[in-house]
Order: structure tokens, then sequence, then C-alpha cells
């Protein structure tokens, strides 16, 4: 075990020395590359915090530039986002993942490639193709230069594969789905009826729910979404995955599970589509509220938080673009931040409802048969090779009705099941590309412009410009449902009764331009303007409001704002659900020697889930056994498994109104329940932290940390040096300062994975934070050098002037062209 853990650290350590050498000289280190696929010198100033500011002479160069910035520091997550994405995951892990590779090919776009490409940007294809280039060329690069290949190619012997202009258009990564939640519902009203499911639902706009004619929601069980999920989550590795690995037979096993449990695959990991649609915060301050006179534009998109980060910023210079922030380092442009004009920040806008489960009878002559309109219609059948490693390519067909993909056949009932998608439908809608052109949009139209065709994912863009104007777009691609029945919330039937009568056009989305209030914020809440002509068409699972809420009280009469207040209403921990709750905490005694304290911390509490809070984490155990025990009360035993739990704001709402359910006397019935919920709450809080409540600061159950995916192979020094410090962190679900925590140890896992505040008056006073760092390499510098200012609230600057960037410079490679 030693002699294997010291070949691991060899493997691993290589190219450490040159990899940290350009922090070593005053101003950074300056290197040259030749690079083949250039055609002027291109110069990428990397900061002192790890972000490429790249100023190049023409757009093709910078965009050749930011695919090699991505790859020099994100290679090995970016290649396995592409394997997984097009399918071919085979062809360097091996016939196990031959399945996998299949369900991630029905859901390419297969369309009019010269529509998707334009649709994007009117140079789109040319913006790809270059930026495919850039990774390419990377990957060139480091196949040449092996000392510099990250670590995860090493062990598991494997190497990075190629780009094509289409890779960033793979679609299966994008927030678009409620696939699940129409399997989902179907097995609520099944388990439970149609009325008590209404009941215990929050739908926004107001809805009647209905089952649509024809759909058994009884035959609609999770088998259904099997090839769906693979397709999405992909699979575990195994040991057998990595026959050309270094490692010992016996070690590969080890390798396989820290890969796995790491999800380094995806730039979307673990989404939940089930979730309520907790993903960001945002705001955009006119000049009435700020100290300047000027907007402030302020963002904090929510997602996973991992090693490493799902975000990736990056400065683009050139001539007819210059723009700065953050986008994911699959794809060209940033999908947030600003340029020289305007600043643009998003959050998922929940309009738009993009998928729908269609269920088909098939013909018991011929399964490959389903009915449509009275007859019989023939699937059609696309034939995949499908590359593997060290065998021959393997022969799957896909199988599509008009709807889409076809994800699952039952013969027994005869029946099959298929996703129609707005987004393999239609033309430019791959996740996050269409802010390409929000990147050198000037002026309100040019960016209303651009939001018309920024379909996915649906997004709340807020926007503010020099010129002193704010402003909103709803964002989406919306399918028009004709029917009463049809409400996007559960399958239909296939046979041509439930058909889309196309979208709702760009510029019929919702919008607001300088409204009288001086400001904008949405977090993801029900946010459709009241005289908005398209509310039935709207999805109806939106967040629950409480972050917006607190956003509304900091700012609505607030005057003098600046970026710092903004960055403190980003780690604002007050939340409203513990202040709803705790109220009810002033008219409750106990004379149980554990609950009476633990009411006294409540009566005196702020509200604020703040790491030195002890009152916090009373809290944090009180609210799940009230939530469990209200759940108890109105959803019967036999439909828990298939309802799940209520919602915060359910639940809330059930305590403010008790009724018959909690007894004779329901609001004695509710106080006591209260009790006994503070009281088990306590025995839990007890048994994790003791029964010391001077030891009980939220912070220290409430943390972030990460070890690198490998770690459990590396030396013990090793593995702690690539691993981070534990950092207390506030917060929790519902506060703008969102925190949300895994259960079993109180790691945060998901949260902001990116904050900016711009100020329009002056962009270099903009500030910025990512997590845990911008590389993905643990020999980087820029490894985990950002996580302990995401934990503390502390920012670093969007140096955006040329004095500015110099001034922040930590080292600069020049990309010079070469002869091919």
């Amino acid at each position: 075990m030693r002699t294997f853990k010291r070949r691991a650290a060899a493997f691993l350590a290589s190219g450490l020395i040159v990899l940290l050498a350009g922090c070593a000289a005053p101003g950074g280190k300056k290197d040259t590359i030749a690079m083949p696929g250039l055609s002027q010198p291109v110069e990428i100033v990397r900061d002192k915090y790890g972000v490429s500011h790249i100023y190049a002479k023409n757009q093709a160069d910078l965009f050749f530039a930011q695919g090699f910035s991505a790859a020099r520091d994100r290679l090995w997550q970016l290649d396995l986002w592409r394997r997984q994405g097009e399918g071919k995951m085979a062809e360097q892990f091996g016939p196990r993942f031959i399945e996998q590779d299949r369900a991630a090919r029905l859901f390419l776009y297969r369309g009019d490639m010269q529509a998707e490409f334009a649709s994007y940007h009117p140079e789109g294809k040319a913006i790809l193709t270059a930026f495919a280039n850039g990774i390419n060329a990377y990957v060139n690069w480091v196949k040449a230069n092996p000392d510099q290949m990250p670590p995860e190619f090493k062990l598991t012997g494997t190497e990075p594969g190629y780009w094509s202009p289409e890779t960033s258009l793979i679609r299966i990564y994008g927030l678009t789905r409620n696939l699940n939640q129409e399997v989902r519902m179907s097995q609520q009203i099944a388990a439970l009826g149609l009325n008590a499911v209404q009941g215990l639902s929050t739908f926004e706009p107001p809805l009647a729910l209905q089952v649509p004619a024809g759909l058994d929601v009884r035959q609609i069980d999770n088998t259904v979404l099997g090839v769906y999920k693979l397709a999405r989550d992909g699979q575990k590795f195994e040991a057998g995955d990595f026959p050309r690995s270094p490692l010992a037979a016996d070690e590969r096993a080890k390798l396989a599970s820290a890969l796995s449990e790491g999800r380094l695959a995806s730039l979307d990991p673990a989404f939940d589509p089930m979730a309520p649609r907790y993903e960001s915060n945002n705001w955009t301050l006119g000049g009435q509220h700020t100290a300047t006179g000027k907007p402030i534009l302020a963002g904090d998109p929510h997602r996973s938080i991992t090693m490493p980060s799902l975000r990736y910023m990056v400065h683009l210079n050139a001539p007819g673009w210059n723009v700065i922030g953050a986008g994911e380092p699959a794809l060209p442009g940033v999908s947030m931040g600003h340029n020289d004009r305007i600043a643009f920040g998003l959050t998922i806008f929940a309009f738009g409802d993009e998928e729908d489960l269609y269920v088909y009878d098939t013909n018991p002559a011929n399964p490959n048969e389903y009915r449509y309109q009275g007859g019989w219609e023939k699937m059609r059948q696309v034939d995949e090779s499908i590359p593997v490693r060290g065998a021959a390519p393997a022969a799957r067909s896909l199988k599509f009705t008009r709807h889409g993909p076809v994800i699952h056949e039952d013969p027994v009932r005869r029946k099959a099941y298929a996703v129609r998608a707005a987004y393999l439908e239609f033309p430019g809608t791959a996740a996050y590309l269409a802010s390409l052109r929000l990147n050198q949009a000037q002026n309100w139209n040019e960016f209303v412009a651009g939001m018309e065709k920024h379909y996915t994912p649906s997004e709340n863009m807020v926007y503010a410009d020099v010129d002193g104007n704010i402003g909103w777009f709803g964002g989406s691609i919306a399918p028009i449902r004709p029917r009463a029945d049809w409400s996007g919330m559960l399958p239909v039937p296939g046979n041509g009764d439930f058909e889309w009568r196309g979208v709702l056009p760009g510029s019929s989305l919702p919008k607001v331009y300088n409204p009288p209030e001086g400001y904008v914020a949405t977090a993801n809440e029900y946010n459709l303007p009241a005289d908005f002509p398209y509310k039935d068409m709207s999805a109806r699972s939106w967040a629950e409001p409480f972050r917006v809420q607190r956003i509304r009280e900091v700012v609505a009469d607030a005057k003098g704002l600046t970026v710092q207040q903004s960055q403190d209403l980003q780690f604002d921990n007050l939340s409203i659900p513990a202040r709803t709750l705790a109220g009810y905490a002033k008219s409750l005694n106990s004379a149980d020697p554990a609950v009476g304290p633990a009411l006294s911390l409540l009566k005196d509490w702020d509200y604020r889930m703040a790491t030195d809070s002890r009152a916090a984490t009373v809290y944090s155990f009180w609210l799940p056994e009230v939530v469990k025990r209200v759940t108890d009360l109105y959803v019967p035993a036999s439909g828990r498994a298939a309802f799940g739990e209520l919602s915060t704001r359910k639940t809330l709402e059930k305590l403010a109104t008790p009724d018959a359910a909690f007894g004779t006397r329901p609001e004695q019935g509710r106080d006591a329940l209260l009790l006994q919920a503070l009281a088990d709450g306590l025995q839990k809080l007890s048994a994790k932290l003791g029964p010391d409540s001077n030891q009980w600061q939220w912070g220290k159950l409430h943390h972030i940390q990460f070890e690198h995916s490998l770690a459990s192979l590396l030396p013990p020094d090793t593995a702690k040096n690539w691993s981070t410090q534990r950092y207390p962190v506030g917060g929790d679900n519902d506060t703008v300062h969102r925190a949300t925590f895994r259960k079993s140890d109180f790691r945060v896992t998901s949260g902001a994975s990116y904050r900016q505040v711009i100020d329009v008056a002056d962009w270099d006073r903009s500030v910025v934070q990512n997590v845990p760092g911008q590389s993905a390499d643990p020999r980087s510098p820029h490894y985990q050098d950002l996580i302990k200012g995401w934990a503390t609230g502390e920012y670093f600057p969007m140096a955006f002037s040329r004095a500015k960037v110099d001034s922040q410079r930590a080292d600069t490679l020049t990309l010079q062209p070469s002869g091919n």
C-alpha cells in the first residue's frame, strides 16, 4: 500500500514546479507558446485570482484563446462533460458505457444546424469553431507536454479527446426539465387522489389540476424515466473501466469510487429536477437608490457547490468585444457580467415548461408502431455506431416518435413513452449560448433583441447601463398548450389530442424598463407582471418567496446604497421562515428542562442564521420536525412515499390557520405539536453536539469543505494539501445568503456558485467571487484560493480597465502564431 501511494504521488505531483512558477517573479512570469491556428498574437494576462484577461486582435483569435484558457484550467472536467453529453464515454472507458452513450444520443439536437448556429449570434458558427479549435490546441499541447496533463488522466490511463463546433450545443445539461415532476405528480394523484394533491400543493398562477383525458396515472412508475436519468446523470465508474491505469489492479476500485463520488463528469452536478427552483438571487438598483446616482447590479446564481467549480470567469477583449464575467467552461462568451456599456445578471425564470411526457398505445402486431389520430404510425429509427474501447463499434438503434425520443417501452401494457422537448425541437436552445448577443449589446433595445432569442434556460435577466437605465426581461421558450386539461404538470396521451400550437414569440415575453420603484429584484419566485396576458401558459412550480421578500425589505426604501451594501445583502442571513416559526415561540412555555431554555433562545433571537448563533441551530433542528408532523396530519401514511413532505411555505400556511386536523381545539393542538417537535429536535441536536447549549453555534455544524476526489489514493500529506480547510458558513436554504446543506454532516452542497456586484458608475469598483478556484488542477495556485473569500464574505476585484488588470497581474502567456 505504501509503495502504491508513493507511485500515485509521483504521478500526481509531476509538473508541480512548472505550474507554480507563474507567481514567482515581480509582475508575474511571462511565457510565450507557439500555437498553430492563430492569425495574430494573443496576450492572456492572468490576475492574482486566476481570472484570464484575453487581449486579441480579432474575434477568431479571441475565442480560440478562450477555449485554450478554459482547457488549461479545466481539461478533465471539459473532457468528461463532452464525452457524457455527446455519448462517447464507451470510446474511452469501455463497453459498460454503451447504453449510457445510447441514452445521451437520444438527446442530441438533430435539426437545422445553420439555423442553430445563427440563433446564438450572427457569427455563431465561426465563434464556436474558434472556441473548439482553442480547446483542441491545448489538448495537442498538453499531449506534447505530458508533465502538464491533469492528474485524473494520468491515474485513469486515459487521454483527452477533441471538440467540434457542435460540442458546445449539448442539450442534456440545461436547466429545462420537469419530466420527473410529471411522473411524480402522477404517482401522487394515484396514491392520494386529485383533490388531496390539489390542496397540498402550491400552484402559481393558480391552477385547477386536471388529469388529461385518456391518461391512467396508475400506470406511470419510475421505470419510465430510466433511460432519461441515465442520459442526464450517467453511471458510476468501476475498477474495470481503467485497464490502462498505472495503478495496481486492487487500487482501481478506489479510483472508480473516488471519481464517481466527485461527479466530475457534469457541469450541472447534483441538480435535482424535482426540487423547488432555488437557483439564484439578483437585483438591479436605479440611481435613486445608490450613492453614486448610477445603477448597481448584483447577482448570485445558486447551484451545486462542487470542486471543480461550475462557473468559470474570463475577460474577453478584441475589436467589437470587451466583456467580463462568468459562464461555464464548456461555452464561449459569458452568461453574466458586463461589457463597457451594460451589465446583466441572471436567475432561473420558471415560466417556460419545455418538456412533456407522451404516453402511446403501441400496435400489438408491431411494437414499433404507435396509435396517432386513429391510425398506426411508425417510429422513426436512427442507427448509431458507438465507438468502444478495445472492441468493435457497437450498433444501437434510437427510436423517435413525431414528438421526440422514445425513452421507455412497456411490452406488457403495450405502451411507449417519448419526450417532447423544446430544446430538441427548436434551434437556439442550447443552454446559455444566446448570451453571446448580450455580450455585445450596447443599450436596452439591443439587450431586448438578444433576450428575445435567449430561450434556454428560462432566465430572469436584470439589466443596467451607463446611461442610468435599469430593467428586467423574462427570457424563455414557452410551448402553447391549448387544452384546459393540459397544464404541463402531468403526462399526456400521444394520440394526437395533445399538440403544441407553437411557442410564445419572444416579443410577447414579459419585461420591465425603468420601473417606478427604482429597482428590480428576483429570486426564482412567481413574478409574472399583474397585467401579463399569457399567465395561463406558465409552468406552475416556482421557488418559495422568502428570499425575494427579504431583498425587498432591505432595498425598497433605501437610499445611498453602495457596492458594499449589496455585498452585505448577498450575505444576509435573516430567515423569514425562522421569523415566522420563532414567532410562535413567544407564546409557548414548557417546564421541560431542555425545551424551556431552547424557547428562551428562540424568543431572544434576531432570526439570523449566523455562524455564532445558537438559536439558529435550534431552529434548524426544529423546522424539519415541524414539517414532518404537519405533513403527517394531512398526508395519509399510505401516500407519504409518493407525496413526500409538505413545503416549508405550505407548512407555515397550515400553522397560521390551524384546522380540525390539529384536533378539536386547533390552536392548542398546533402549540402542542410545536412543543413536541422542538423536544424531538433538541434530542437530535444534543446527540449531534452534546447537551451543553454553549456548544451549539450554527457554524460548528454548518460548513464548507472539499476533499479532492482522489484523496483516498494519496499519501496523507498530499491529500491534506489537496483538500480545503473547513470554513463555518451562515445562512440556510431560505436566506438570501443561501447555503443548503447535506443532512448527514451539514456540509454546504448548494448555494451561490458565483457572486457579482457591478458598479455601473465605475466598472473597476465591481467585485466578484468564485468557488473554490478557477483551476481544477490541485497543482495550481488557483485550485482553492477563492474558497476562504466565498465563506467569509471577502470579494476580489472584477478588474476591467487595462490599468486595473495590470495592477492585479500574476502572469502573462502570449500565444504566438506558428505554421501548421
